[in-house]
């Protein structure tokens, strides 16, 4: 009896074992992002680069903002500007003009390894920021590198979505999804709905969500459509 119990509490114990494996395994790589989801402060440090080793990081305070090397990213008041994201530069650098740094409209920055990024909500694009020797500019990704970022989101592409309704198929492994924009087109104010539905839920960014049943999505301005912004419908079967 008690050799019983044993094997009984040993096969407990592998069960638990190997779903805590699964999980690890089949859950998203967080790690690789560091994508903070209060927003930033008015004057906080936000990012750190190196220009000798052409690296990014996240501001921390031993880093000095008189250094040579370094040229840190501080979050500024927005006035006047549209909207855009914007950081006063600070280096001890002459050759660096400390100008205002203008990434995008309401973007959102997010570093991946040793590269900082930015997602553009008005336009549903992503963008990889660039060091010139001078000054900072986005560079457009294009989406075999999208799909290399968010391995395990079905990509829908905007061009897509002009056909009527889009029908996808979903399951447990393959419900994630992330719309790009590969036409010149603008989506401000807009936003994916139901975003607060069980079966649907918006993930990181504005432009990215995962379904866990059957769900009818459109992607449309709050004032609903119009013919000068139309909405766009996408079925998702299960």
């Amino acid at each position: 009896m008690v050799i019983k119990k044993r094997y009984i509490w040993a096969a407990i114990a592998m069960i638990a074992l190997t779903l805590f494996f699964l999980s690890i395994s089949v859950a998203p790589d967080k790690s690789k992002f560091n994508i903070d989801s209060q927003m930033p402060r008015i004057g906080q440090k936000l990012w750190t680069y190196n220009m000798n080793k052409h690296e990014w990081r996240k501001h921390s305070d031993n880093d000095e903002d008189t250094s040579k090397e370094e040229i840190i990213l501080q979050m500024q008041f927005p006035e006047g500007n549209g909207g855009y994201t914007s950081y006063y530069l600070l280096t001890g650098n002459g050759q660096v003009p400390k100008e205002d740094v203008w990434i995008g409209e309401g973007s959102q920055e997010f570093l991946i390894g040793k590269k900082l990024y930015s997602y553009f909500p008005k336009t549903f694009e992503f963008y990889e920021i660039i060091f010139n020797g001078v000054k900072f500019i986005p560079r457009k990704l294009s989406l075999d590198e999208i799909s290399e970022i968010f391995k395990g989101y079905r990509i829908i592409k905007v061009s897509e979505l002009h056909k009527g309704t889009l029908k996808l198929k979903a399951s447990g492994k393959n419900n994630k999804f992330i719309i790009i924009n590969d036409e010149n087109k603008d989506f401000y104010k807009y936003y994916v709905v139901p975003n607060d539905s069980k079966k649907m839920q918006i993930e990181d960014f504005s432009n990215q969500f995962k379904v866990t049943d059957e769900v009818e999505i459109k992607i449309q301005r709050l004032e609903g459509c119009s013919k000068n912004y139309p909405c766009y419908e996408i079925k998702i079967d299960w």
